[in-house]
């Protein structure tokens, strides 16, 4: 008798262990209405790997130097864009723009990331997107973005760290070549200009929409003339009020945005910043909401590349009712 009540007892145990560790991955693949929810987690997935200290998981914190010193999430790994951008030196323009190849390879195996790393990518306002759009660009299309950064890591009270983490060793990872169209080129802005198969979108802030503000490293103020407005936060909402937009709206509410904004999922969607930064988050809020990857386009030069043509090349490329 009491053989076959510990049976049953262990039976019971197991079950709740393997639905504890299970639930936090079955909970990303609908998440928040999202065809593509996998594409982010939760703080409190989060915290249930780095419990369980999955040895498989890596923890990316994309930010300035002195937000990470001041605390982060524990074990993550700090990086900034200086760290995955190419150095001063590269083919113009290099601001912004992807490391090729083999760099990005070298870029990851530094971190400790491996093929089957999991890897999940944090940040303060919006950069962890840009990084994920790099690893699916060579191939690691499994990363993770943390769904209200940071914030949301403090606001649900979990503890931070001070001390910086490091890789425990040298990663594994094998870049793929690049995906072919996650980042286009001029040819594909002129492209855009007269085709009815392509919609392109500034996703800068308004000041540098109206041509009011000119953000360092970019040559001129205004904008392409033929290209909409979607300022980037469009798709975000704060974790607080009063703080940066980290959080992601759910399906239901990024659906509205993309009725009022006319965007055709059946079009080629290109999307430009001052770098390539800003730009990732609107491509990953579309890649959650299941759109075709092959319509959605980087221009990674973005208006650091166009504004410099424009100052070389006036009357060829002119943003007539931005100056």
């Amino acid at each position: 008798m009491f053989q076959q009540r510990f049976s049953r007892w262990s039976i019971v145990v197991i079950l709740a262990l393997v639905i504890g560790v299970a639930a936090p991955l079955l909970a990303g693949n609908n998440y928040k209405g999202f065809e593509r929810g996998e594409a982010l987690i939760s703080v409190q997935q989060l915290k249930s790997m780095i419990d369980a200290k999955d040895p498989k998981l890596v923890v990316l914190a994309v930010a300035k130097s002195t937000d990470y010193m001041l605390g982060h999430i524990p074990g993550a790994v700090h990086i900034w864009r200086g760290d995955y951008e190419p150095k001063e030196g590269a083919e113009f323009p290099y601001e912004g723009m992807a490391l090729d190849k083999d760099a990005f390879q070298a870029f990851a195996r530094d971190l400790g990331i491996d093929n089957d790393s999991k890897v999940v990518i944090y940040d303060h306002k919006y950069d962890s997107t840009r990084v994920w759009w790099m690893f699916y660009l060579y191939g690691k299309k499994d990363c993770q973005v943390l769904d209200g950064g940071f914030q949301a890591w403090k606001a649900a009270g979990y503890d931070v760290d001070h001390l910086p983490a490091r890789a425990a060793k040298e990663g594994n990872f094998v870049a793929a070549d690049e995906l072919p169209g996650w980042t286009v080129g001029l040819d594909e802005i002129w492209r855009a200009k007269t085709s009815p198969e392509y919609q392109l979108w500034d996703t800068r802030g308004g000041k540098e929409w109206k041509g009011e503000q000119l953000k360092k490293g970019a040559y001129a103020k205004g904008r392409i003339p033929w290209a909409k407005h979607l300022n980037w936060p469009a798709f975000k909402q704060p974790v607080a009020e009063g703080e940066q937009p980290t959080a992601w709206k759910d399906a239901a509410e990024t659906q509205q945005v993309i009725d009022k904004m006319g965007m055709d999922k059946n079009k080629h969607q290109i999307f430009y910043c001052q770098s390539g930064v800003r730009t990732t988050t609107e491509i990953f809020s579309l890649y959650l909401m299941g759109w075709d990857v092959s319509h959605l386009h980087n221009y990674d030069g973005s208006w650091i590349e166009w504004s410099y043509y424009n100052k070389a090349y006036p009357s060829a490329i002119l943003c007539e009712d931005c100056k």
